[in-house]
């Protein structure tokens, strides 16, 4: 558990800061302060990271950019855990014919680049809402999830004091409540941080294309998309975004590798 403290920590600072962003933006981060004469300003001590080309202050964007891009991330989450949860255990306790089925839908969606598919759905459906954003990053990244799930169900249901519990009769809810379920939880936590870390840069990358959260609320990807032709002359308005979006993804596959590890020395 020590070895996850700093980057839980860390983790948990960006979540409150998305949280307390009205009370900690200096500025309204949809308000233009003074198109003529502030923007494209650098960091100054009356702007601590600067201003966009629409005089709009960047501490107060990347805040609030904090609650667009963590929420849909977390969302996204959810969503994928849910469905690879689901995908996994019904494959692990199905076997045979189903499990080979889940199993080969499951390595055709790896097989499709992740981006590519987000593309030909924005694409078709035009750009999405948040909430619709974030249930299809989940819907496209349930298999690392399913695959997850299916292995430690699999060595759960063959473990002596499982087996036992299914000789002796214990009902079927029972059994998932007090034994499966209980040893899930570590895979589930591995499984969230690598979705968490991988939707992201996602949404970043479709909020820069202009097919993600759409101008003027503010997301880390769409304030980068600002600086489009004036990458030199306005340096801040990639830098800090690209931070923030960085260290929150290295930040939740540190997670990701300590949890991991530490499980498998438990096992």
């Amino acid at each position: 558990m020590r070895a996850i403290r700093l980057p839980l920590g860390i983790l948990a600072g960006f979540a409150l800061v998305a949280l307390l962003a009205p009370l900690l933006a200096p500025f309204d981060p949809v308000a233009h302060l003074d198109p003529l004469g502030r923007a494209l300003q650098p960091p100054s001590g009356a702007h601590w990271l600067g201003t966009d080309p629409y005089s709009r202050d960047v501490l107060s964007r990347l805040l609030y950019g904090a609650r667009a891009s963590l929420g849909i991330a977390t969302l996204a989450v959810a969503v994928a855990l849910s469905l690879g949860t689901l995908v996994g255990t019904v494959a692990a306790v199905g076997g045979g014919y189903i499990d080979a089925l889940l199993m080969r839908i499951t390595d055709a969606m790896l097989a499709i680049p992740r981006l590519l598919l987000l593309l030909l759905v924005v694409a078709a459906s035009g750009p999405l809402p948040p909430a619709t954003l974030a249930a299809v990053l989940g819907a496209t990244g349930w298999m690392t999830a399913a695959r997850l799930v299916r292995q430690e169900t699999r060595r759960l249901l063959a473990t002596e004091h499982v087996k036992a519990a299914i000789a002796l009769g214990v009902p079927r809810r029972r059994l998932w409540r007090g034994h499966i379920l209980p040893g899930l939880l570590p895979t589930l936590g591995v499984a969230a941080t690598v979705a968490f870390a991988a939707a992201l840069p996602l949404e970043a990358a479709l909020s820069f294309l202009g097919l993600g959260v759409a101008p003027p609320h503010a997301s880390w990807g769409n304030i980068i998309l600002e600086a489009e032709g004036r990458l030199l002359r306005a340096w801040w308005l990639v830098l800090f975004p690209t931070l923030a979006i960085v260290a929150a993804t290295l930040t939740a596959n540190v997670i990701a590798e300590r949890v991991s590890g530490q499980h498998e020395g438990d096992a």
